[in-house]
């Protein structure tokens, strides 16, 4: 008789376990499933020394090879610094992080769930310094829109504009990519322009529709 009492508590603390919720996640809590660790931004603009990627315009054939120059990271935080070089524009790219600080539930490292940092870039070349803007928004949600201004276009919106989880060129596939729509790009004679970012890849097309040329990544190789 002991025993079987003994078998009965044992099952219904079995079934109470069962009934039990799961805790809620630090993402639930805040109602957004979408959070992530602010590292994963280096995942679209950090790559080492010897990464390279060659780009083809679509109407023209003609070909930009664009490689690393330097790169250098903080492992325990979000901040990295990378320079590439265009041969086809002969100017440098520059890339860095820029913490949107103030802000309720951001950090330089950890899980983050909201729009928390922006990427910055500039275009440069030894005696020429073209322009600085704003080129990402990471965490990217659809949508999302900042300001780059200039004193010709004071109201020079960039924004988020698509998310892929899927993205392909020719016989090339992508991981996530971010669709980036800017008014006035800076750098490319001020020009309305469309960026795509991929995970683990980075800039694998870019778009001038003033005057139409479309840069497409055709080839590249990311050092390990």
């Amino acid at each position: 008789m002991i025993k079987s009492k003994y078998i009965l508590l044992v099952l219904c603390t079995l079934i109470l376990l069962g009934c039990k919720k799961d805790e809620p996640t630090p993402c639930q809590e805040t109602g957004n499933e979408n959070c992530e660790d602010i590292q994963n931004v280096k995942n679209f603009f950090y790559f080492k020394e010897g990464s390279y990627w060659v780009y083809e315009e679509e109407t023209s054939g003609d070909l930009d090879t664009v490689y690393v120059t330097e790169a250098s990271e903080n492992p325990s935080n979000y901040d990295f610094d990378v320079r590439v070089y265009s041969t086809d524009q002969d100017y440098y790219y520059h890339f860095w992080p820029q913490n949107v600080s103030g802000i309720n539930g951001c950090s330089t490292n950890g899980v983050i769930c909201k729009w928390c940092t922006t990427v910055k870039r500039s275009k440069y070349k030894p005696g020429d310094f073209v322009a600085e803007a704003k080129c990402f928004i990471f965490i990217p949600e659809v949508g999302q829109s900042t300001i780059n201004w200039t004193v010709q276009y004071p109201s020079n919106k960039f924004y988020t504009e698509s998310i892929d989880s899927i993205y392909s060129i020719g016989s090339l596939n992508f991981e996530r990519t971010i669709k980036i729509f800017e008014e006035h790009s800076y750098m490319d004679d001020y020009q309305p322009t469309n960026h795509f970012f991929s995970e683990n890849v980075g800039l694998v097309r870019k778009e001038l529709i003033d005057s139409s040329k479309i840069w497409n990544l055709v080839n590249y190789y990311i050092e390990p």
